[in-house]
């Protein structure tokens, strides 16, 4: 362990952290008792050990590796609160992945600078202003910067007392130009602090390069060691004996896991039964999807064949012939179908004739077979939901599913009525009354409102609204009455005013919203919600169809959507691809998550998984579980993937995110079973060893 100079910090200067109860009393209902505690925590541990007090040796680094949904945004702004503020000011650093982490991670620090001037005397000058945003010329003492990974590879200076890498399994790729520049750069930062729920990912051996980053050298071995046994795991024979490979594999876990525990902090939510109700429970949802029918596995079979004669006649194909965007839609299908419609003449006889025999069979297939299976059987799920008043997120990993699935539901789902409702002049007036004023200092203020108040009074949003109040008012005095006191989606989260009210200095707090705010002025469909009578959106590349237009998002950021949806207004479904599949929080009014279509990675699927299981959930809100859904195609390649990526997901946590992707071509179900069972029968002793890298309390030393 490299000798590294003492931080100095006081007791007295985190004192703050040994009151849980205070602290939550002080955020007005925004945190929770059971989470907070563990968080102060683990944040008092890891100053301990970046600090050297408390009966700790004085640490480099420390890797925190908390699940997806346990906080650790929040662990690392009050570390990065209490070292740029205690006594002699220190600088911090952030490097977040992207422009939305950035902008969540200044939300976070700025939501404890009043709790802290509350509840944390002894620290000095804790200030919105010290939270600097983006590149500066010179980090000032006491400064909290927050800035993109691209900062690093461009070069840019990392000299600070503390440096906190977020999202930092993106910086493991040995030869990526962030890895390349943390690598040069890491003597500059004094004490490093590197986020990650996946530290055991895809490859067991990319974690040595992120000890190394934290001075964790000496754990290499017992790493490396554990890294093989898992490659082995995956890699080979599954003649072998089970108990065998179970108690070597448990065994290479225990001995990797004691010698990280000096610089890894993790926990897992299974170990949490205090705070799993907060987080919500987790529960499967079933979702029958028909077999593949004879002539739907002919088309996909036929589309396979075609491809592979084009290639061998001189097609210029890329990707795939049995592509998997054909297992669980048609749109990709027709467009391939349409492209080598054009292709074919270009073809060498025979393969000219047999390819354009099989573009026959194709279409009347096609014409046969009709909407897709799976997704009509999804969207049957999804409308059940939404007639309860839930929300539904669902996760594509390729845009041209995302798209399709996208308009099927918006022709599928039931249109809102407006037939009784009430008139728009008595909504405008009754949110006229409600509607906090604007900033008289705010540039455009009275527009970014009235825009505001247009789209809260738009045919979906008013449709919505009206169903929570039920009986209907006749003036808009008592309208402005049922508002400010209905609970919003029948829930004691909110009133409609309130989640109103907040969705709004959501919107103006960030950049981007604030931007489509302004430009809604004159086209209120940019709005998510504003597009009539659709009940869902898709977050994609857009159909190019001018009829389907309004059906998706038309901008990079994703803020607005995010935002509104983390609403009771706005579309109930939600259709995104994995750009929202990690750092974002999609949980505050939904429970329902469909991955309908995998990527090939099980770390993506606990990321997406962990966008709605997080702290104050609807479903811990609502008292109900979270429900996760795998529908899968039968008898078809989606089918097999679903079957062993549940398998991957379910030992997750036992390995430590050591779980590795996987060819569904490659992989059969039998040998998956046999991995399965291995892990269980390691289990116990997984889990106990786990148990090491929980926080712990630091020792009784006064720190000085």
């Amino acid at each position: 362990m490299p000798i590294v100079d003492l931080l100095g910090l006081s007791a007295t200067q985190w004192r703050f952290l040994s009151n849980a109860q205070k602290y939550v009393d002080a955020s007005d209902g925004r945190l929770l008792l059971e989470s907070t505690r563990r968080q102060f925590l683990t944040v008092r541990d890891i100053l301990a050990r970046l600090d050297g007090c408390c009966g700790e040796k004085a640490r480099r680094g420390i890797l925190l590796a908390d699940d997806v949904g346990l906080g650790k945004t929040t662990v690392a702004a009050l570390v990065a609160w209490v070292i740029a503020s205690a006594g002699a000011k220190r600088s911090v650093r952030i490097l977040a992945p992207n422009d939305v982490m950035v902008r969540r991670w200044k939300d976070e620090l700025l939501s404890h600078v009043e709790i802290l001037n509350s509840c944390a005397p002894y620290l000095i000058d804790v200030h919105s202003k010290r939270v600097k945003i983006g590149a500066v010329q010179r980090l000032p003492a006491g400064s909290i910067q927050v800035i993109k990974h691209s900062y690093v590879a461009s070069g840019n200076n990392l000299k600070c007392d503390l440096l906190i890498v977020d999202e930092a399994h993106r910086a493991k790729g040995e030869h990526t130009e962030f890895s390349r520049s943390l690598k040069r750069q890491k003597k500059l930062a004094e004490r490093v602090l590197i986020l990650t729920a996946t530290p055991f990912s895809i490859r067991l051996e990319e974690l040595k390069r992120m000890l190394t980053l934290i001075g964790a050298e000496h754990a290499h071995h017992a790493v490396g060691a554990f890294s093989r046994e898992l490659e082995n795991l995956y890699t080979g024979s599954t003649t072998r004996n089970q108990e065998d490979v179970a108690k070597r594999l448990a065994t290479k876990a225990t001995d990797a896991i004691k010698e990280i525990s000096r610089c890894v902090i993790r926990h897992s939510i299974d170990d949490l039964p205090k705070e799993q109700k907060a987080l919500g429970l987790g529960d499967d949802w079933s979702i029958t999807v028909p077999k593949a029918s004879p002539d739907e596995l002919e088309l996909m079979l036929r589309m396979d064949r075609m491809l592979r004669v084009a290639k061998d006649g001189g097609a210029e194909l890329s990707g795939a012939t049995n592509d998997p965007r054909f297992h669980v839609g048609w749109q990709h299908l027709d467009s391939v179908r349409e492209s080598m419609r054009a292709e074919v003449t270009r073809l060498r006889e025979p393969f000219r004739a047999l390819v354009e025999k099989q573009l026959h069979e194709i279409k009347l297939l096609r014409n046969k077979v009709g909407v897709h299976s799976k997704m009509a059987a999804v969207a049957k799920e999804v409308e059940a939901a939404i007639k309860t008043g839930e929300k539904v997120v669902i996760f594509c990993h390729h845009h041209a599913t995302a798209q399709e699935l996208t308009i099927r539901l918006a022709s599928a789902l039931p249109k809102i009525s407006t037939e009784n409702a009430l008139d728009k002049s008595m909504w405008r007036e009754a949110w006229g009354q409600l509607l906090e004023q604007p900033d008289a200092e705010e540039r455009h203020a009275d527009i970014l409102r009235d825009t505001f108040i247009e789209w809260l009074c738009s045919d979906l949003i008013r449709s919505q609204t009206e169903s929570w109040i039920g009986i209907l008012p006749k003036t808009s005095i008592q309208l402005a009455k049922a508002l400010k006191k209905t609970p919003a989606r029948h829930s004691r989260a909110e009133t409609i005013q309130q989640a109103a009210q907040r969705l709004y200095h959501d919107l103006l707090n960030s950049k981007s919203s604030k931007a489509v705010l302004r430009q809604a002025a004159d086209r209120l469909e940019l709005l998510p919600g504003a597009n009539g009578a659709s009940r869902v959106l898709g977050v994609c590349e857009p159909s190019k169809r001018e009829e389907e237009n309004s059906l998706f998002i038309h901008n990079q950021q994703p803020d607005t959507v995010i935002s509104v949806f983390g609403s009771p207004f706005g579309p109930d479904v939600l259709v995104v691809t994995d750009k929202l599949s990690e750092g974002i929080d999609l949980h505050r009014y939904c429970r329902h998550l469909i991955h309908y279509e995998l990527d090939p990675s099980p770390i993506r699927t606990v990321q997406r998984n962990g966008r709605i299981r997080r702290v104050k959930s609807w479903a811990a809100v609502t008292n109900q579980k979270i429900r996760y859904a795998y529908p899968a195609f039968g008898g078809t390649r989606d089918h097999r993937l679903v079957q062993i990526m549940k398998k991957r997901v379910d030992t997750f946590s036992l390995l430590l995110g050591g779980v590795q992707d996987f060819d569904v071509e490659e992989t059969s179900a039998t040998d998956e079973k046999w991995r399965s069972e291995v892990v269980q029968m390691a289990k116990k002793q997984l889990r106990a060893a786990g148990g090491m890298l929980r926080a712990k309390e630091p020792g009784n030393d006064i720190c000085t």
